[in-house]
């Protein structure tokens, strides 16, 4: 399995690649290098210019992949709504380099192997999912469901309100990549809540399944703080939304308050936190 970040080429996304494949490197050693690919978008909004090679010290594989409104000029990132949609884009600019068995691992750039991930058996026209989500914020089988259920054509039975990590095989992907991005974008466009729309790569790859026959099935595989609690059978983790490491002050965070567990050993151990937490106010 190769796992897939993506990042933009943002000072945000450096340190969480950089803790990514810190994560990575300690548990796959050598393999690592085999065993991901991130996509790195190299601008953030039309003010920018567009950064060309990778500025960071990061010697993770990667490409550098235009922003999705340098694809579609028509969009706009003026409220931040449409910034998800570089997963999809920036997907769709790398699919093409592996193979079509090859199992692909999609990720959010805040997330981090905690151990070796386990043997996974993807079958064709299957995602293998997290679907702790849905009772959590998601919500598409219930009360949100009327997001999505405008695009279904098969009675809404392939789909489980799942997301990252999004396993699966290369050409199931290529399959579902142009619904999945047609449907996020119909979704900014409509008269839905900031909080909808902010969320609608994850309610498009719900829908999108649906309209392609792709079956989302759910394991219980991330660990993500404040949310749920670690178990062994979490092999990675999303930190989103941890009240302890706090990715919106970090490295402004208080270490004393971090458990005692894997994910935060994790965080311990990587020398970017050691050098940037000595001069934080803690």
């Amino acid at each position: 399995m190769i796992s897939i970040p993506v990042a933009v080429h943002t000072s945000l996304f450096q340190w969480q690649l950089d803790l990514f494949w810190h994560a990575h490197r300690s548990i796959y050693g050598a393999d690592a290098y085999k065993k991901a690919f991130a996509i790195i978008i190299k601008r953030n909004n039309l003010r920018h210019p567009k950064q060309e090679e990778l500025a960071w010290d990061i010697d993770i594989p990667h490409a550098m992949c235009e922003s999705f409104f340098d694809m579609y000029p028509d969009e706009t990132n003026a409220d931040g709504l449409y910034v998800p949609l570089n997963i999809q884009t920036g997907l769709q600019q790398i699919i093409h380099s592996f193979p079509d068995e090859q199992v692909i691992e999609v990720l959010d750039c805040d997330m981090l192997h905690l151990r070796r991930h386990p043997d996974i058996m993807v079958r064709d026209d299957e995602l293998v999912v997290d679907d702790i989500y849905e009772p959590w914020h998601l919500k598409s089988l219930s009360s949100n469901r009327h997001v999505i259920d405008i695009y279904f054509e098969n009675g809404g039975r392939f789909y489980n309100g799942g997301f990252v990590p999004i396993i699966g095989k290369v050409k199931t992907f290529k399959k579902l990549l142009p619904e999945w991005i047609a449907v996020h974008r119909h979704i900014l466009r409509r008269n839905l809540p900031s909080s909808i729309k902010w969320w609608g790569g994850m309610f498009g790859l719900q829908a999108a399944c649906e309209k392609k026959k792709v079956r989302m099935r759910a394991e219980s595989y991330c660990y993500i703080p404040s949310i749920n609690r670690l178990e062994d059978h979490h092999y990675i983790a999303h930190y989103s939304c941890d009240k302890k490491f706090d990715k919106k002050i970090y490295p402004r965070v208080d270490s004393s308050t971090f458990e005692d567990n894997l994910f935060y050993r994790t965080i311990l151990g990587w020398p970017t936190f050691s050098r940037n937490h000595a001069g934080s106010q803690y």
